[in-house]
C-alpha cells in the first residue's frame, strides 16, 4: 500500500505506544520526542490523546507507561489465542467422552463465565458462550474457580451476598471456605447425587475444566470416573499451556 495511503497521525500515534511500551519503566516526554524524531508539540498532543483514551498513562514520576487500555488489547489477544487452543482441546477430548457435558470457565470479576461448552446434544460442536454465568455457589465448576481465585472473594459478595445465596446452600461460612481450601489443596472437585455426578479440575491461569454425567451408570464406579477425568484434564492442560 503506498504510504500516501496511510494515516500519518495514527502510524505516530502507534510509533510512539510502540517506543512507551518498549519501556516498563515509562519515558517523559522529553526522551519520547528525542526517540520518535517528531516535533515535542506533536508528541504532547498525541499523548495526550493516547492518556484520554486509557492507552497510555502518566505514572507518579512524571513518566509515560502502558495504559489499561493498552493491557487490556494484550490480554483479549492472549485470551483468543488461549480460548483457540482450548476449542480444539475440547474437542479431543470430547471424542473420548462424547456423553459428558464439558464445560471451560474462567472467575472474571467475581462472575462465573463459561467460555466454552461441549453438550452430547449438539455433538462435535464446541459452544462459545462468553456472556453466560453461573451462580457462584452450587456447581463444582464454581466452586473450583473459587478456589483457584480466592482473591475475587469480595468482588463474588458484591454481587452475590452470602446470606441471599449462599447461607440456604451452605449454612456456615466458615464451614464454605474450608471446602474451597479443600479443593484448592486436591486440585479438584466433585459430587455426586442420584442419576448424576460431576468433577471440575484445577487449570493454570486459575481456569477450570468441568465434566459432568447425567443417566443409569453414574452410580457406578464414580471414583474410579473422577480419576479417568483427572488424566483427561491433565491431557487437556498440556494441549493449552
Amino acid at each position: 500500500m503506498p504510504g500516501s495511503d496511510l494515516v500519518q497521525s495514527l502510524l505516530r500515534g502507534l510509533e510512539l505506544l510502540q517506543i512507551t511500551a518498549a519501556e516498563p519503566e515509562g519515558l517523559t516526554l522529553s526522551e519520547i520526542t528525542q526517540r520518535s524524531g517528531l516535533q515535542k508539540s506533536t508528541v504532547y498532543n498525541l499523548l495526550r490523546t493516547l492518556c484520554a483514551k486509557g492507552f497510555l498513562e502518566k505514572n507518579a514520576q512524571n513518566r509515560f507507561c502502558c495504559g489499561i487500555a493498552l493491557n487490556a488489547l494484550v490480554l483479549d489477544g492472549k485470551n483468543a489465542a488461549l480460548l483457540e487452543r482450548a476449542a480444539a482441546a475440547l474437542q479431543h477430548i470430547q471424542q473420548k467422552y462424547p456423553d459428558d457435558v464439558l464445560i471451560f470457565a474462567a472467575l472474571e470479576n467475581g462472575a462465573v463465565k463459561v467460555k466454552l461448552r461441549f453438550s452430547p446434544d449438539n455433538p462435535g460442536k464446541v459452544q462459545y458462550l462468553p456472556n453466560r454465568n453461573f451462580p457462584p455457589y452450587l456447581s463444582v465448576t464454581a466452586l473450583a474457580l473459587q478456589a483457584a481465585n480466592p482473591e475475587q472473594s469480595d468482588l463474588i459478595k458484591q454481587q452475590y451476598p452470602w446470606e441471599e445465596y449462599g447461607e440456604a446452600i451452605w449454612g456456615d461460612e466458615e464451614f464454605f471456605n474450608e471446602e474451597l481450601q479443600k479443593i484448592a489443596r486436591q486440585g479438584f472437585c466433585w459430587r455426586q447425587k442420584p442419576g448424576q455426578w460431576a468433577a471440575a479440575f484445577i487449570l493454570p491461569e486459575g481456569f477450570v475444566l468441568g465434566f459432568s454425567f447425567s443417566g443409569t451408570s453414574a452410580m457406578q464406579n464414580t471414583l474410579s470416573q473422577v480419576e479417568l477425568r483427572q488424566m483427561a484434564a491433565k491431557e487437556f492442560q498440556s494441549m493449552v499451556w
